[in-house]
């Protein structure tokens, strides 16, 4: 039996086709469709926390900075006070964050806290503000 060029040149001409069709055109559509849906939802989460991280990030640094004076600002401060169960205030020092309890009676500071406490109020602050953030964001 003999096969020509011309018979041998037509296969692989027809195998390349088949080839570059595959390449282009997922086996499963179903599954091809699901991935990537998997991927935009998951691509969305990351970034709506990138989103939400940002904003609180620039909301904790304003109550640092000028203290509480938009409403969301305002709540989470006071959460953190109630949780706290004094008025407190904010000041940076030495580029140290640090919580100071003011008396509710007289209006007066009546101690600086340890920079381990102000530190552990700042993460909780930030924690309040992430969850009020990502409650007040449009799903």
């Amino acid at each position: 039996m003999n096969i020509t060029t011309y018979q041998v040149h037509n296969v692989l001409r027809a195998y390349g086709k088949q080839l570059s069709q595959s390449k282009r055109l997922p086996h499963n559509k179903g599954a091809a469709g699901q991935r990537r849906a998997e991927r935009i939802n998951i691509s969305v989460r990351a970034r709506r926390r990138a989103i939400i991280d940002k904003v609180t990030s620039d909301i904790v640094s304003r109550i640092i900075h000028d203290g509480p004076r938009e409403e969301l600002e305002q709540e989470a401060f006071k959460q953190l006070e109630d949780e706290y169960g004094n008025s407190l205030s904010v000041k940076n020092e030495d580029s140290e964050l640090v919580f100071k309890v003011i008396d509710k009676e007289k209006g007066e500071v009546t101690k600086t806290l340890s920079i381990e406490d102000s530190k552990f109020l700042k993460d909780r602050l930030e924690e309040i503000t992430k969850t009020k953030v990502d409650d007040q964001m449009i799903t």
